[in-house]
């Protein structure tokens, strides 16, 4: 309504006699030009303060003159500031994205990888998914160019990492430590390393369960023996024949019984536990406790009363007539479940257009400056004592191997059917990678009579 409008409003109100004077007329024309004033004044506030409808900023300007602008102070009551190279259309997306994740919960899987895809500008919203116990994040985010390309983000909560423990020069009978800080139970793989002589028949000892570990064989001098849950050991990563024993030295007849099963060397002596290459003892999250020493011949002689005569006899032949434990290198592997921890993997062949651009203090931020905007919006949207890690993915594209047999001569060509071009300043790449085995080609020719069978490679039959 103009202000003419509401002066003739509020004059025909009046009685009759009034509306006539010049007076009433010029004090309510006065009045509607006033009011008409204050209509606009709240107008331009209320579109001030409603993100929608606020005056923006270029995208050229500073960080300060961003965050001086009308759209710029109200996202100052959410925490949040301009970036370089951000636009105004997108600053606005960020705030009501911001503001929406806060309704919803900001520490969600969900909510920290569009937290994530916020720091990429990527087009909003990201699409997610679940892969199993992995939150996937498949984003749109913008090239240099303007153009657009898909990137691909992981999330993880209680990530695996593997864990190890290491003990250098070790003699026989030291009371060893190691610590499962995870979350669930996990069968540890053992390799030891003999570094002072050839080690015959070593033993492990699992205090807890009171399990033994021997190899019926020897580690020879700089060679690595590797014991894993339920198959054969390896040295040097050759598998070999002699096995590992598992046993509990604990009978089933009690200490005092008088008789063959109480006794340690008689043939029909009982272990409660006794197999070859069987499961390694669990561990528990905390503490766990070992002993390695070897064993004499008569201590092997004494566990394998059930075995034939040959095989005691190529077992006993492993071990030495007197006990020598040398020094060895141990060490324990295994993967535990980090508590109170979530993991955003992220590929490093990508890095935002705005952090490409150089900033005031004359340096590019680059993956540096990603990982730190990154670690900083996990870090606002986490739970309260949950950690967050940021780790580097190298994307490759899928392979198409191809197989093609000629006579005499097999070819393997394994590429990648994505041709990977340079645009940015770190980009995807990848390899091509051609295996080809081939025959020389004969210098002399013979010819019978007869044909072959269709079988290919070394199967073929001859038919006269």
């Amino acid at each position: 309504m103009s202000a003419h409008q509401r002066a003739r409003r509020m004059v025909g109100y009046l009685p009759a006699v009034l509306q006539s004077g010049a007076k009433i007329q010029a004090f309510f024309s006065t009045l509607a030009l006033e009011l008409e004033r204050m209509e606009a004044g709240v107008g331009r506030l209320m579109r001030s303060r409603w993100y929608a409808l606020s005056r923006g900023f270029p995208p050229d300007d500073t960080t300060q003159a961003k965050s001086d602008s009308e759209l710029g102070r109200i996202a100052a009551l959410f925490g949040l500031t301009p970036r370089r190279g951000e636009s105004e259309a997108y600053f606005r997306e960020h705030l009501a994205a911001l503001v929406d994740l806060h309704g919803v919960g900001l520490s969600s899987a969900p909510a920290l990888l569009r937290l994530a895809s916020l720091v990429y500008m990527a087009r909003q919203p990201p699409d997610i998914q679940w892969e199993g116990d992995v939150a996937v994040a498949h984003l749109e985010v913008p090239r240099a160019d303007g153009s657009f390309r898909s990137l691909r983000l992981e999330l993880e909560d209680n990530p695996r990492v593997q864990t190890s423990a290491s003990f250098r020069n070790l003699g026989a009978n030291q009371r060893l430590l190691t610590l499962n800080g995870g979350l669930e139970t996990e069968v540890p793989q053992i390799s030891l390393k003999a570094v002072e002589r050839e080690i015959a028949v070593p033993v492990l000892r699992h205090v807890e369960s009171g399990l033994d570990f021997i190899f019926m064989g020897r580690i020879p001098l700089g060679s690595t023996l590797t014991l894993a849950s339920g198959r054969p050991a390896l040295i040097d990563g050759h598998a070999v024949t002699q096995p590992v024993i598992i046993s509990h030295p604990t009978r089933f007849a009690g200490p005092d019984q008088v008789g063959a099963p109480t006794r340690f060397d008689a043939p029909d002596a009982r272990f409660s536990v006794f197999e070859e290459n069987g499961q390694f003892p669990d561990m528990p999250p905390g503490e766990s406790h070992w002993t390695y020493d070897t064993l004499e011949r008569q201590e092997v002689r004494a566990y394998l009363f059930g075995w034939s005569e040959t095989r005691q006899r190529e077992a006993e032949a492993q071990a030495l007539e007197r006990r020598a434990t040398p020094r060895v290198d141990l060490r324990f592997e295994w993967s535990e479940v980090t508590p109170a921890t979530c993991s955003l993997r992220i590929p490093v062949d990508y890095i935002p257009p705005h952090l490409l651009i150089r900033g005031e203090d004359l340096q590019v931020p680059g993956l540096p400056g990603l990982i730190q905007e990154l670690g900083a919006a996990m870090e606002y949207g986490r739970a309260a004592g949950v950690r967050v890690r940021i780790e580097l993915m190298f994307p490759m594209p899928a392979e198409a191997l191809v197989a093609r047999d000629v006579p005499l001569s097999m070819t393997i060509d394994s590429s990648f059917r994505d041709q990977l071009t340079a645009q940015e300043a770190l980009v995807s790449f990848g390899s091509t990678i051609e295996l080809q085995e081939t025959f020389d080609t004969p210098q002399e020719e013979l010819s019978w009579d007869g044909v072959f069978d269709a079988t290919r490679f070394d199967t073929s039959r001859f038919q006269p």
